[in-house]
C-alpha cells in the first residue's frame, strides 16, 4: 500500500477493516473494553470542557505511571495549579428509577445490569457475568433521561503501592489520599448515556473504613457513592471548586 492510499484511511474503522457495527458487538461483548474506552473518552471530554472555562489554561495530562502525582488533568486556573482526577460509574452499582415510581420503595429501584450464571471454573465454583436489565435497556431515550440514578464511582489507584500518611505512618493501599489531587470529576455517562459530569473537592469525599480511626482520617473511600439529579459533594459546574482551592491558597505577595 503506498502512502497515498494509507492516507485515506482516516478513522480506527478504516485502519483496523471493521464496521461500526462489529465494533459496536466487540465492545458489547466485552465489559472491561467498554469500561476502559469509556474511561478514556470521558478524560478527553472533560479536558474539552475545561478548554472553555475563563481563566483555564495550560492543559496536561502527566504520566499514568508516576505515583507521586495524581491527577488524571492539569489545569492552571487563574495563575494556580489545579489536579482533577477523573473516575467512572461502577455499573454493576448503577441503579434506576423509573420516572413516577417511589424513590423510599427499594424494589421500586432497577439495577442497570444482572449477575447471571455463566458455567463453572476448572475447581467446579460457578463463574458469573453481568448483562444488561432488559427493562432498563430498552427503556425509551426520553424515559432514561426522566429517571433518578444511584451508584458509585471507584476512586483508588491502579495497583497497591506504598505511602507515606501524615501522621509518620507507612502503609501498602490501594486508597487515594486525602489531598492527593484537588478535584474528583465523576463520569456519569452509564446513567443517562450523557457526557455528564459530577464535580466534587478531593476534601468533601468520604473517608476509607478499611483500617483503624487514625489511618482512615487520611484515605478516600474506594467507593464513591453518586446521584442523579447530583446531590452535595458533587456539583455539575467545576468554577465554584475551582475558586475555592485558589482561595483556600496562600496569597501572592
Amino acid at each position: 500500500m503506498n502512502a497515498q492510499d494509507s492516507s485515506k484511511k482516516t478513522t480506527i474503522l478504516d485502519r483496523w477493516g471493521i464496521t461500526a457495527d462489529y465494533l459496536t458487538q466487540v465492545i458489547d461483548d466485552s465489559p472491561s473494553l467498554r469500561g476502559m474506552i469509556l474511561g478514556y473518552i470521558a478524560e478527553r471530554k472533560l479536558r474539552d470542557l475545561f478548554a472553555t472555562i475563563s481563566g483555564v489554561s495550560d492543559l496536561r495530562k502527566d504520566d499514568d505511571h508516576d505515583r507521586e502525582k495524581k491527577g488524571d488533568l492539569v489545569a492552571i486556573y487563574k495563575g494556580h495549579e489545579i489536579r482533577i482526577e477523573v473516575k467512572s460509574l461502577q455499573t454493576n452499582h448503577v441503579k434506576v428509577l423509573p420516572q413516577g415510581s417511589r424513590a423510599d420503595q427499594p424494589s421500586a429501584w432497577l439495577p442497570m445490569v444482572k449477575r447471571i450464571q455463566d458455567g463453572r471454573s476448572r475447581s467446579g465454583r460457578p463463574k458469573y457475568r453481568y448483562v444488561p436489565n432488559p427493562d432498563v435497556a430498552n427503556a425509551t431515550p426520553e424515559a432514561r433521561k426522566r429517571a433518578q440514578y444511584t451508584g458509585a464511582v471507584q476512586c483508588d489507584a491502579s495497583d497497591r503501592r506504598s505511602v507515606k500518611l501524615p501522621n509518620g505512618q507507612s502503609i501498602e493501599t490501594t486508597c487515594l489520599l486525602v489531598g492527593e489531587f484537588h478535584i474528583l470529576a465523576a463520569g456519569l455517562f452509564s446513567f443517562r448515556e450523557e457526557w455528564d459530569f459530577g464535580f466534587a473537592l478531593n476534601e468533601e469525599l468520604p473517608r476509607s473504613t478499611n483500617y483503624s480511626a487514625d489511618i482512615n482520617q487520611y484515605l478516600l473511600a474506594t467507593l464513591i457513592p453518586v446521584t442523579w439529579p447530583l446531590r452535595r459533594p458533587f456539583l455539575a459546574d467545576p468554577v465554584p471548586l475551582l475558586d475555592t482551592v485558589v482561595d483556600q491558597r496562600p496569597k501572592k505577595p
